[in-house]
């Protein structure tokens, strides 16, 4: 259920699609999904010819796409995989482009607020590991003096009010073509001798030879031969401030884990809990009592602030903490573009510019074989 009605559409409520009845109908290709993952990849396959379809077992992009806080780089970058990394920054690098290419009227809110991290070095990391990790994917950083000791600044992380931009992708994919079905569960998908045939749902089937699961937290359903406990549910509780000048945040701040960042309207939005409670989205008294008294440590002017929203999300986790994309190799035709994580919203344009490389059969800008799904297959 969407609580925040700050991150809703342009005129105070989220974009509504009509419902349409699904028939017997054939598309080139079939997304399971329509959160960031599943519509920047529709959006990107549809460029390259094909039609496209895309299915959303509730309102599209009302899961973690819509919860999350939408920083647009990795937390804490340098304790990543390098793979993850990569393909994070790789994201971080085209938001500007996509958000151009996007024809909805819809303003996603981009800021270039810059980050502040007031507790870099943890055990076993030096400054210089740091540095070292940052400079070579081309991340932007300072260290600065400070009472409690060196903060790291990155100036050029931006952040985006991720449901807006949701709303301005679904708008742009009807407006390119894409066939939306909005509160259509996929109920499995149909495979004869090896290949995707068809997707089930209570009202019909879709049919098509190429089908891509992006049902974040949900995904696993829709992948057979997955190890059990290879993808899952990761809890993340948030709540929001109330807009007022007061506040005077103009960056995002960072320590121990918990996040501020400041939207448009001057409100301020605070992150994030991690934890494995699988389907549950219950919004829990203590864990945000934490949040907000974390986040008045990080930034005291927040105490005098009305918390107006709560929420939580559920972000799609895999075992190995790396997204996981590519061919199904035993079911040709099942591609997979899910397991985002935290960063899902960061690396979405370069997972799916990378999905529809691998799809259509040309060069990647990135090497695939970190995020193959046979990793995660049972031997």
């Amino acid at each position: 259920m969407r609580s925040d009605s700050s991150n809703s559409g342009p005129s105070g409520s989220a974009v509504r699609w009509p419902l349409l009845p699904v028939t017997s109908t054939r598309f080139d290709i079939i997304v399971i999904g329509a959160g960031i993952a599943g519509l920047t990849s529709a959006l990107a396959l549809r460029e390259t010819g094909c039609s496209v379809a895309v299915l959303d077992r509730g309102e599209p992009g009302a899961e973690a796409s819509w919860a999350g806080g939408g920083i647009l780089c990795p937390l804490y970058a340098w304790r990543y995989p390098p793979a993850v990394l990569a393909v994070a920054v790789a994201g971080m690098r085209r938001y500007p482009a996509l958000l151009a290419s996007l024809d909805s009227g819809i303003d996603p809110e981009r800021m270039v607020t810059g980050m502040r991290i007031l507790d870099p070095i943890g055990a076993d990391e030096t400054r210089d590991s740091i540095t070292a990790t940052l400079s070579g994917v081309g991340i932007r950083h300072e260290w600065q003096p400070g009472t409690a000791g060196e903060s790291l600044w990155l100036p050029e992380v931006a952040n985006v009010r991720n449901p807006r931009l949701l709303d301005a992708l679904l708008e742009t994919a009807r407006a390119q073509g894409v066939a939306l079905f909005p509160q259509r569960a996929a109920q499995g998908v149909e495979i004869h001798s090896g290949r995707v045939d068809a997707v089930r749902t209570a009202t019909g089937t879709l049919r098509a030879e190429r089908v891509v699961v992006a049902a974040g937290a949900w995904s696993e359903a829709f992948i057979p031969g997955l190890r059990a406990g290879s993808l899952f549910p990761v809890r993340g509780q948030m709540l929001r401030v109330e807009p007022r000048a007061a506040n005077g945040l103009d960056h995002i701040r960072m320590k121990d884990n918990v996040y501020l960042i400041p939207r448009v309207d001057g409100s301020v939005v605070v992150g994030s809990t991690v934890e494995h409670a699988g389907f549950d989205k219950t919004v829990d008294d203590d864990a945000q009592v934490g949040l907000h008294d974390a986040a008045c440590r990080l930034w005291p002017a927040l105490a005098e602030a009305a918390v107006t929203h709560r929420w939580a999300g559920l972000r799609p986790g895999s075992v190995d903490e790396h997204p996981v994309l590519g061919e199904h190799p035993e079911i040709d035709g099942l591609w997979v573009n899910t397991g985002g994580f935290r960063n899902g919203l960061a690396m979405a344009p370069a997972t799916a510019d990378l999905l529809a490389a691998l799809m259509t059969g040309q060069p990647t800008a990135l090497d695939p074989a970190p995020y193959r799904v046979e990793r995660l297959l049972a031997s």
